[in-house]
Formats: structure tokens, sequence, C-alpha cells
């Protein structure tokens, strides 16, 4: 069957372009703005790895505040130290006792624990002498200014205590005793009488509260001031200790304690027993 003659023309044209299209050269893509896009990932790529290798900047570790504690105070771990039966009285700062006290308690240092934070847990043993954990402030002694402690974590039970004292019986108390039932400060001076002996003031009394408090005591060439955290909880002058030579020249030791005594303090025969007594001195002054 032949070809219609009027179609061949249109098949004619179909051929040559089948032909044309066999014979040309493809057309290059344009790839420059991919190419632009692949550099700079591999750019910042390449970035990433020096970081990951050891570039990478670590984020720095918060610094840890050091404790911040009253002018002229010190972290009880930051004295030095010594056991009252190996010191060096010359140059140690704080002794941990070894000998009985006024009170007839016995310095015992196994029962100080020191702490990591500085601070030194003193404890009370009862038994025939008691044993406590005590400490005597040797250096610096004075015999006019100020004296503190901060403590806290204080049990009853015992007499907790902080104090000066002068070999002549120079002596100003903080001493925790039971009055009325509740556990309290009890506040009094003494100083010595012509002649030997002492003269005693009359008690004062102030409430113990919870939580670590400042303790201080101030003496003048006037009178004796005590305070708690700043605000003053009792005073004393001459007229307190009536007979007795008002001392200012007396240098002074200050002594932390959980001591044994008399009825005065209020506590009972049980509340030593119990040997729950105890008290953590974080830092004196200077």
């Amino acid at each position: 069957m032949g070809i219609d003659p009027d179609i061949q023309p249109f098949l004619d044209e179909l051929a040559a372009r089948v032909a044309a299209l066999e014979c040309a050269t493809p057309a290059s893509p344009d790839l420059t703005s991919a190419l632009a896009r692949i550099a700079a990932l591999e750019t910042r790529t390449a970035g990433a790895a020096t970081a990951l290798a050891g570039g990478l900047v670590q984020p720095e570790e918060p610094e840890i505040p050091a404790v911040v504690l009253p002018a002229g105070y010190r972290l009880l771990g930051d004295f030095r130290r010594a056991r009252g039966d190996a010191a060096q009285w010359g140059t140690d700062e704080l002794i941990m006792t070894t000998w009985q006290g006024g009170a007839g308690t016995m310095g015992d240092p196994s029962l100080i624990t020191w702490g990591s934070d500085g601070t030194a847990l003193l404890q009370f043993r009862d038994g025939n002498p008691p044993r406590a954990g005590v400490m005597q402030l040797n250096r610096p002694q004075k015999a006019l200014g100020r004296w503190g402690m901060i403590a806290g974590d204080i049990k009853p039970g015992a007499v907790a205590a902080f104090f000066t004292y002068a070999g002549n019986g120079r002596e100003f108390d903080f001493e925790l005793g039971q009055v009325s039932g509740k556990p309290t400060w009890i506040i009094g001076i003494h100083q010595p009488k012509p002649g030997g002996g002492t003269v005693s003031s009359a008690k004062k009394h102030a409430a113990l509260t919870e939580g670590a408090h400042r303790y201080e005591i101030e003496a003048t060439a006037d009178a004796v001031v005590f305070s708690i955290d700043g605000a003053e909880v009792a005073r004393f002058t001459a007229a307190d200790v009536p007979g007795a030579t008002w001392d200012t020249t007396s240098a002074m030791e200050a002594f932390c304690s959980v001591e044994k005594h008399g009825s005065w303090a209020g506590w009972a025969a049980a509340d030593y027993a119990a040997n729950t007594a105890q008290m953590r001195v974080h830092a004196l002054m200077l």
C-alpha cells in the first residue's frame, strides 16, 4: 500500500527533526548556584569539624563563692590548732584542751568533729569525769576589746558555753542553762576581789533561738556588753560587782565548750546522761 502523497511532507519533516536530535550535543546545565551552596556548606562543615577536634570552647564552671564572714572573724578550720598535750604555746592559736576545767569537765579532742566546711562540732559525754570537746583560743590575748563566736546546731542538755577567762578569775560568760523549762543563755561576769577570790554579778537571760548566730562580748574601760547578732542582750558595770576590782588590764583567752555544772544551770542528771548536748562552732573573732 503506498503513502498518501499529501502526508509525505509531514513525514519528511519529522524524520529531519529526529535526525537533528540524534546529532545534537546536549546543552550543559548551569550549576553555578548549586556549586556556591555546596562550597558554603563545606566551609561550615569544616568549622564544625575543627571545633570538635579540640577548638570547642567549654563553658566555664561557676566559681563557688567563699564563705563571707563579718570583719575580724576566721573560720575555725583556718586557725593553727593543736592538742593541748602537744601544743606549741608560742605559735599555736587554737588549743583542743586535754585537761579538766574549773567546771569539772575534761577536754577530749576526740569529741571535736572537724567538718570540711571549716566548722567544728563540740560534743558532750557524761561520766566520771564528764568529757567534752573544749577549745581555747590561745592567741591573741587581750584585756579590752571584743571577742566573738559564730555558732549553731546547739542541742541542749549541758552547758554550751562561750566565755573569756584570765588567771586571776576575771571571766565573762555566755552559758546555756535551763530556765523555766526552756534552754536559755545565762549571762554574767566575774571580777577579782582584793585579797583573793572573785565577785560574781547577778545573772541575766537571753533566749536560745534556732540557727547559727553571732555571740559577742565587748569589754571597755567602763562596761562589759554581751550581744547576739549585733543586738545587746546584757550590760554590766562596776556597780554589778560591788567590792570587786574592776579589772581592765588582765589579758583574757576565749573558750568554747559543752560542760557539766551544778544545779544553778538548771540541767538535771538525766539531761547530762542523755549525751545529746552539742554545739557547732563556725568561726571565732581574732
